[in-house]
């Protein structure tokens, strides 16, 4: 069975945030969700209830949810009506289980557009296949209207439900996608040294426009080989890389070609040489006026230049630039036979085509064009070397676990989030205790050092009275979160994480790049830590799940039996239904 909820264009939007729909009068009172513009009447914004119905009441939008998404034990009747009902709580998605009604093609384009400029609507791809177009004329019933002054006590417990949710979601996406995107040492070493060329590219375009020097880096040469070489290792053949050689071969040749123009134009600035040009580029227009002369070609062109100025006199009179002789007049056939005449002797003369080759290159010489062409052509050529780089960079880091995801670590009892592994049981311990202290409270949280520095010392000192905390893997953590403490305050010059303790290497990188996943990865990437899973974890507890960017889900969203894995694990451990 099916319940069919109306809905408005703004709220449309905002449950692919959220990836949940609500009653109106929570997305005021909750700590999370989207400030996308809206307009709503006053009535509905106090509204504690979603209208459920059995059937589509029409209108531009609805959402098709289906039983199993609601918990049937709160649905309240409307009044007399048999097939509608109040529903005080938030209704979360599941991948199968809704849809989405539109009532024209344009309306699902406009949402679209709108979703790809907001960075946290981040499921509407992921439940783009789920939408279709259905024309229903509104229904209007009676005694739904009523219900917008109607009250939820509940409401309070339902809303601290939602908060506890955002953040549990959070960090449960967090995980997942740490651990399906997590590479092992060779993936990262890789990754770098793509980087590193990508930057070396970077300043030899910066050397080249800044002076004349000829670019001759063997280094470059040997960084793209070893590219090549740990690339063909892990993901096969690419001709990328040959590409990138080829065009490192034609910048060290143009640079040769403008530093000897650059030169030129320096001694052009002496006054004999520019004046020898001179005196032969006016021999040369001579010689090229006597072989016109000789040959009548000047008759020929004077002759084509009259038409040309007929018809831009006619042009003239009807406000045209130009008024062309018709196909098939006298003035049209004799201005096709001037130009084959002149193009005739232009091609089969072969002293007047030295003579114009020449002159043409003593005027770019006594312009200085030269070096300009020279440095649009490299800029190109740079340009392409940095698309093709950004190409290889993006396939090597999107490498994904080919194993899928694995939560089992993951447990929720008595609504606790906290990870088993007994492998690291110190480090998964602290991890534990730091996990604990951001999920007591609902509200996600705006990261900033000042808040990163007090939970580093709220957990130190929780985990101090643990039993991990005396032996020596314990020792090692405390020491190490000492030491950061310390750096942090200016009380130390530098810190070092332990090499062989990843769970702390992967929770030390949060500490230190707090404000956003991208600093975590690349930070991760250049220390050469390989377990992404455990820092992405604590970042999305902090933020919670509706204020993850579309760029941090999009890879788990991609992938059906991920998104498959996820959504059963979420909707196991952390929704509501009938039972709870």
């Amino acid at each position: 069975m099916k319940y069919y909820i109306e809905i408005s264009s703004w709220n449309l939007l905002e449950s692919f945030v959220t990836e949940s729909i609500s009653p109106f009068s929570f997305y005021s009172e909750r700590n999370f969700g989207n400030n996308l513009s809206r307009y709503l009447n006053s009535m509905k914004e106090k509204s504690d209830f979603l209208i459920l119905s059995e059937t589509d009441l029409g209108g531009d939008f609805s959402i098709a949810v289906d039983e199993s998404l609601i918990d049937k034990k709160c649905l309240g009747k409307v009044g007399r009506l048999k097939t509608a009902f109040t529903y005080p709580r938030t209704i979360y998605y599941k991948k199968g289980l809704v849809k989405f009604r539109f009532s024209s093609f344009e309306l699902i384009d406009s949402l679209i557009a709108e979703s790809q400029i907001l960075l946290e609507v981040k499921c509407v791809e992921k439940y783009r296949d789920d939408f279709y177009v259905k024309k229903i004329d509104c229904i209007t019933r009676k005694g739904i209207t009523t219900l917008n002054d109607s009250l939820s006590f509940e409401k309070p417990s339902y809303i601290r439900f939602d908060n506890s949710c955002n953040k549990k979601k959070g960090a449960i996406v967090g995980y997942v996608r740490g651990s399906y995107t997590s590479t092992d040492a060779s993936g990262q070493q890789l990754q770098n040294s793509l980087r590193n060329l990508k930057n070396s590219f970077g300043g030899l375009y910066t050397q080249i426009m800044m002076n004349d020097a000829v670019v001759d880096n063997d280094s470059i040469s040997e960084d793209i080989d070893g590219c090549k070489r740990a690339f063909l290792k892990q993901y096969g053949v690419s001709n990328s890389f040959d590409v990138l050689t080829a065009l490192y071969k034609e910048v060290r040749n143009l640079t040769k070609l403008r530093a000897d123009e650059i030169n030129f134009q320096k001694s052009l600035a002496n006054k004999g040489l520019k004046n020898k040009l001179l005196a032969e580029k006016t021999s040369i227009e001579d010689q090229i006026s006597e072989i016109e002369r000789f040959y009548n070609l000047y008759c020929v062109r004077t002759e084509l230049e009259n038409i040309k100025a007929q018809e831009r006199a006619n042009g003239d009179r009807i406000g045209k630039t130009r008024l062309y002789f018709k196909k098939g007049t006298a003035e049209y056939n004799r201005k096709q036979e001037l130009k084959r005449i002149i193009n005739d002797f232009e091609n089969n003369n072969e002293e007047y085509k030295k003579l114009k080759y020449r002159l043409s290159e003593i005027e770019v010489q006594l312009n200085g064009e030269n070096v300009g062409k020279y440095d649009t052509t490299i800029s190109a050529v740079f340009t392409r070397i940095s698309d093709i780089l950004n190409d290889v960079i993006k396939v090597a880091s999107s490498v994904i676990n080919v194993d899928g995801v694995d939560v089992s670590p993951i447990s929720v009892n008595d609504k606790v989030l906290h990870l088993n592994n007994i492998q690291n049981a110190p480090e998964i311990g602290y991890f534990n205790i730091l996990l604990a202290c951001i999920m007591k409270d609902d509200q996600p949280q705006q990261l900033s050092e000042i808040y990163v520095l007090r939970l580093l010392e709220e957990s130190a000192k929780k985990f101090k009275e643990t039993p991990w905390s005396a032996n020596g893997f314990g020792e090692r953590i405390l020491n190490c979160l000492r030491v950061f403490w310390e750096y942090k305050h200016q009380r130390r010059e530098q810190f070092e994480v332990p090499d062989d303790m990843p769970v702390l290497q992967s929770i030390m990188s949060f500490f230190v790049k707090p404000l956003g996943f991208e600093q975590i990865e690349r930070y991760m990437l250049i220390k050469k830590f390989t377990h992404k899973e455990y820092a992405f974890m604590l970042w999305g507890a902090c933020v919670g799940f509706a204020d993850m960017p579309k760029t941090f889900t999009k890879i788990l969203y991609d992938n059906k039996n991920v998104t498959g894995t996820l959504d059963d694990f979420l909707f196991t451990c952390l929704i509501p239904n009938e039972d709870d």
